[in-house]
């Protein structure tokens, strides 16, 4: 009887043992839930110059949380927009500081529901070599736990792209690499692929948009591009916000969709559904407040070729019943 005893506490010890350590390895496994503000920061400076942006952190979850701060320097990756980190020290590391109340900080703490403002400083002195330095702000958890659980930056941090461009403005230099769309549609929406090359030694911020011309001259479409930051030496095909509210649509259903166009590049998008005749398209785009700019024309015809076949086969059955008919009369 003993013995029977003895095992059923051995038991209830190993059961909230076991729940206890589930228990734990859930709350460790919370992740964060951050915000930054700005999460993009654009800077010029003509040196020497001192540099203050203010950066404000949102602790919006339950939990006190731990941040370590980095700094890494990242290049353009592909065309998309997409970034990626380089092992490249940057020469103005060694003049940037996070402050926090005017105190230099490599880490910060931030209570549930709070936030907290600090101020990026970067020191440029007269002999900084003029060009761009590209870099991110990484607030990192120093709880190691969250990693093994999910390692998006989500969940372990989250981070402030900086654009510091250094030197005087300048005309920059640019090409229009692309301004297309198919020749031929049946129906809507159209797609344009546009893609801009900045050959320049300073990222550059293009203001671009299409205007549509149907066959008799008549403006009946106006696309205002997405407003994006072209890194130097690089080329990015630029969307406009319809775009980027369907691919938002796209990821939040989990990659399906029902639209007829895919998502391997941005493109700008005219969701106009009936269409019929001969249309013009023309480009309008300015690199930068100094120039240049490009205008670009295109043409493409649209023919509704399904609704057409609908048609001519309900006259060609109508017909045959009218002529049906006549016959029993």
């Amino acid at each position: 009887m003993k013995i029977n005893n003895l095992k059923l506490k051995i038991l209830y010890l190993t059961i909230c043992l076991l729940g206890y350590l589930s228990i734990a390895q859930t709350t460790n496994a919370i992740p964060l839930n951050l915000a930054i503000d700005p999460p993009i920061a654009t800077i010029k400076a003509i040196p020497p110059a001192i540099i203050t942006v203010p950066l404000n952190i949102q602790n919006k979850g339950d939990a006190q949380v731990s941040l370590q701060i980095q700094l890494k320097p990242f290049k353009a990756k592909g065309e998309n927009g997409e970034l990626e980190y380089t092992r490249k020290m940057l020469g103005v590391f060694g003049s940037t500081q996070i402050l926090d109340a005017g105190v230099p900080i490599e880490s910060v703490t931030i209570n549930p529901k709070q936030q907290k403002k600090l101020n990026l400083s970067i020191n440029i002195s007269q002999d900084t070599i003029i060009s761009d330095y590209y870099f991110s702000i990484i607030f990192t958890s120093t709880d190691s736990s969250l990693a093994k659980f999910n390692s998006s930056m989500n969940n372990i941090g989250i981070a402030a792209n900086i654009l510091l461009s250094v030197g005087p403005k300048e005309t920059p230099k640019t090409t229009l690499e692309e301004f297309s769309s198919n020749i031929f549609f049946e129906k809507g929406p159209i797609p344009f692929t546009i893609r801009v090359k900045n050959a320049d030694a300073h990222f550059i911020e293009p203001k671009g948009e299409i205007t549509i011309k149907n066959m008799f001259g008549q403006f009946i479409g106006k696309l205002s591009l997405t407003n994006v930051n072209i890194l130097s030496d690089s080329i990015r095909a630029i969307p406009n916000d319809t775009y980027m509210q369907e691919l938002k649509l796209k990821n939040n259903l989990g990659g399906k969709t029902k639209n007829p166009y895919d998502f391997k590049h941005p493109i700008a998008l005219w969701k106009e559904n009936f269409l019929l005749g001969l249309y013009t398209a023309t480009l309008n785009i300015s690199m930068s407040d100094e120039g240049p700019i490009f205008t670009r024309t295109i043409h493409f015809f649209a023919f509704p070729i399904q609704t057409l076949i609908i048609i001519v086969i309900i006259i060609i059955t109508a017909i045959a019943v009218i002529n049906r008919l006549k016959l029993y009369e």
